[in-house]
């Protein structure tokens, strides 16, 4: 049967059932239910459900207070036939929700899901609207002010992919051209998440294609230097050699880039993972003569003549690794 309440934890914990928001009172409740909707059709035990309530430090009657807890939620959440979206099992509990549209966060993967598949079929405009609507279901932090050190891998890795999601929607609106329209979303980006190399050359990419080469070089400058104060590490190889491509000007249209920049594809099911090279940056069809000097211009090209063969290399190892899946008795 359908579910008619709707569950929101990609900010703030919030339940509605039709046009009303049903109270869920009391912190401890509220950590309940999202401790078992991070965990969404799968059985949560209640060793699992202390900790994501109390941490560390437990009162001798946790299991009791659970109960509780999991009876005044039954109360809340009966559907129209008075059924309870949460099931009992040998000491585990697991709230069933089967509407892709009755949970944001089911909501949201279908929708990326969907999003990635037009970026594929090279569908671009569908694509963007497709991430930018999975965007927007984000209303905050995951079950934002429910803090819990249980539950807190969990709570990092979704949003992880958020800001992944974020990174694949600017590359797909850098494809579309409109790269005077998402440098303040990128600029706005990359001060929250400095590190993150793949953002950090998307902004480049667009300034460089606004006609800001300039600024384009003093954010390969900055990050440069953030990262040698702050990590004690140089940014990605990538980066230089982008870097280097727009100080030249030898770059070629975003618009025709076949892959991701600075990171790899969506997951497949092989596993595969790795930073795909930038060789599609690179225009070698006509050098431009503009170079600092004689022995730049040998190292700049003796650079794009390694990363293109790191990219080759990629290239023939997943056309090896795929040719055996599909051949096992080869």
């Amino acid at each position: 049967m359908r579910n008619e309440h709707v569950f929101r934890i990609l900010g703030p914990l919030l339940v509605t059932s039709g046009d009303e928001q049903i109270e869920i009172s009391g912190i401890r409740r509220q950590k309940l239910l999202a401790a078992l909707l991070l965990q969404t059709n799968q059985v949560v035990s209640l060793g699992r459900l202390v900790d994501a309530m109390w941490d560390d430090h437990p009162p001798a009657s946790a299991h009791g207070q659970i109960r509780i807890c999991v009876s005044g939620l039954r109360r809340l959440l009966r559907g129209p036939e008075r059924d309870s979206v949460i099931e009992t099992h040998p000491s585990c509990y697991r709230i069933r929700v089967r509407d892709d549209d009755a949970l944001d966060l089911f909501t949201f993967e279908k929708l990326v899901t969907q999003g990635r598949a037009m970026v594929r079929d090279n569908q671009l405009e569908r694509a963007e609207g497709l991430l930018k609507s999975a965007l927007a279901l984000w209303r905050g932090p995951v079950a934002a002010g429910l803090d819990s050190r249980a539950l807190a891998p969990l709570v990092v890795r979704l949003n992880e992919d958020r800001l992944t999601v974020k990174e694949e929607h600017f590359d797909v609106t850098l494809k579309l051209g409109r790269h005077q329209q998402i440098i303040g979303d990128l600029t706005g980006f990359v001060a929250e998440n400095p590190f993150r190399e793949r953002a950090l050359a998307q902004l480049m990419l667009a300034l460089y294609h606004s006609g800001r080469q300039a600024d384009a070089l003093e954010t390969f400058r900055t990050a440069r230097m953030r990262f040698s104060e702050d990590l004690g590490i140089e940014p990605a190889r990538d980066l230089h050699v982008l870097h280097q491509s727009i100080l030249v000007g030898r770059l070629s249209s975003v618009a025709s880039l076949p892959r991701d920049i600075l990171a790899p594809p969506p997951p497949s099911s092989h596993g595969q993972q790795g930073r795909p090279s930038c060789v599609a940056l690179l225009a070698r069809t006509s050098p431009n003569p503009v170079t600092p000097d004689s022995l730049e211009q040998l190292r700049l090209e003796n650079d794009l003549l390694r990363v293109e063969r790191d990219g080759l290399r990629n290239i023939l190892s997943s056309l090896w690794l795929n040719s055996n899946e599909s051949n096992p008795g080869a």
